[in-house]
């Protein structure tokens, strides 16, 4: 009978010790998260994927543990306020982009304390999550003094998805998380250790970086990213063109954090990707696929010989697979200002005035150069090289024709010597 209690005792303190995710607790790293220790006040959020939680099942949270600095202190950044919730967010999209404080719960308030260099916050009341979607930590610190520390900052965290923290710190106020001020967005997050969910057996799923989940413009030859995993040995990659098909690449193991197919992948094709992890022998389970689209055919006027005619005025013509353009016979050094061979548009003067423009959707980043030209393919003339805008802006230019001169535009990525992709654009040829 003692033997049984025994056993039933070692198991239960086992399945305590168990109940716990930690989250890279060897980083040495330190920075703005949980609170900050260099200000008088600050808030904190930030988001743990599910994925990277990696729990065996929904489960009641009873506390959380923070790492901190051997050489800091944390004396005068003690009294916190902490708050958990749900979000389906794994980034934060701006620095005002914070999680409602209607969606969060709190947890904790009141003074922590730096013991054998940890900082254990205990829940009163446990918090119940889900496991179905990502979970936000968030914290405020309330006192005005500050620590100085030699790194500024005392709690230690590591890399992980860009913008996953968001923190506002100052020395003007205590912040209410109903009316938070505009922060600043970080590519890190705590180490931590989160009591009371128990981890499932083996590595957590890592986190595909890219290509980013329904991305519609992958190259053909995609360098396939992801993020570490704590203690993996190695991962598996899996590739097919059905949802968890294996049909182009079938648990391909690699030993780093990036992989390239061998083979090109088919343009204007949906992808199904899987990554698995694999630490001791163990393989992540329940990892589930990112989808993604190569880039389409090459465009019908990739070269100055398909170049698309105009003859009704005015014309428009929305250019949506410039990405697939490719650079041809090399960089077009007519104009003084050299560009990328993009894709080709003409028409015929008729002694007036012409104004040819381009312009990008709302949000783009493309930077693209407009050289109009006369002549023919294999003897053209610059008439301008049009490239005053930056990134997303229009571009625009009016001169006067000659009758039955034939006019060709080229519209490429603005770098003279570096092959870059051209993107989605819209030409307009009015004819004044």
């Amino acid at each position: 009978m003692m033997k049984k209690i025994l056993l039933l005792s070692l198991l239960s303190i086992a399945f305590a010790l168990n109940a716990q995710i930690n989250l890279n607790i060897g980083s040495t790293n330190v920075g703005t998260a949980p609170i900050s220790s260099f200000f008088s006040y600050s808030y904190v959020q930030q988001i743990y994927p599910k994925q990277e939680l990696n729990a065996n099942a929904a489960g009641n949270i009873t506390g959380l543990t923070f790492y901190v600095d051997p050489s800091a202190t944390i004396n005068d950044s003690s009294d916190w306020t902490v708050y958990l919730g749900h979000t389906t967010k794994t980034a934060f999209a701006s620095g005002t982009d914070w999680i409602p404080a209607t969606q969060l719960t709190q947890v904790f308030a009141g003074a922590v304390t730096k013991n054998n260099n940890k900082v254990e916050v205990t829940f009163a009341t446990p918090f119940a999550y889900n496991n179905s979607d990502n979970l936000v930590i968030a914290a405020k610190e309330n006192s005005q003094s500050i620590d100085i520390n030699n790194f500024d900052e005392a709690f230690r965290v590591y890399p992980h998805i860009p913008y996953s923290t968001l923190y506002y710190k100052g020395d003007r106020m205590v912040v209410d998380p109903a009316t938070p001020p505009g922060g600043i967005r970080a590519d890190y997050k705590s180490a931590v250790t989160i009591a009371g969910l128990t981890p499932k057996p083996g590595p957590s799923c890592p986190f595909i970086s890219y290509p980013a989940n329904n991305n519609q413009v992958v190259p053909l030859l995609p360098n396939i990213k992801w993020f570490a995993v704590l203690g993996a040995d190695s991962y598996k990659v899996s590739l097919g063109t059905t949802p968890g098909g294996t049909d182009i690449i079938n648990q391909q193991a690699v030993t780093g954090t990036n992989f390239t197919p061998s083979a090109a992948l088919n343009r204007d094709t949906n992808y199904y990707l899987k990554v698995t992890a694999v630490s001791a022998g163990l393989e992540s389970l329940d990892c589930t696929n990112i989808t993604f689209k190569t880039i389409p055919p090459i465009p019908v006027n990739d070269e100055c010989s398909g170049a698309l005619p105009a003859s009704v005025f005015p014309y428009t013509y929305t250019q949506s697979d410039g990405v697939s353009a490719t650079n041809n016979g090399g960089f077009i050094n007519t104009c003084s200002d050299a560009m990328n061979d993009g894709t080709w548009f003409k028409f015929t003067g008729d002694g007036g005035q012409f104004t040819v423009g381009i312009t990008m959707p709302a949000g783009s980043t493309y930077d693209p150069q407009m050289d109009i030209y006369s002549g023919a393919c294999n003897s053209l003339i610059c008439v301008k090289a049009v490239d005053n805008g930056g990134g997303g802006a229009a571009e625009s230019f009016t001169f006067t024709t000659v009758a039955g001169t034939e006019y060709f535009i080229n519209v490429g990525a603005y770098e003279e010597t570096v092959d870059m992709p051209e993107n989605v654009f819209t030409i307009k040829i009015i004819k004044l």
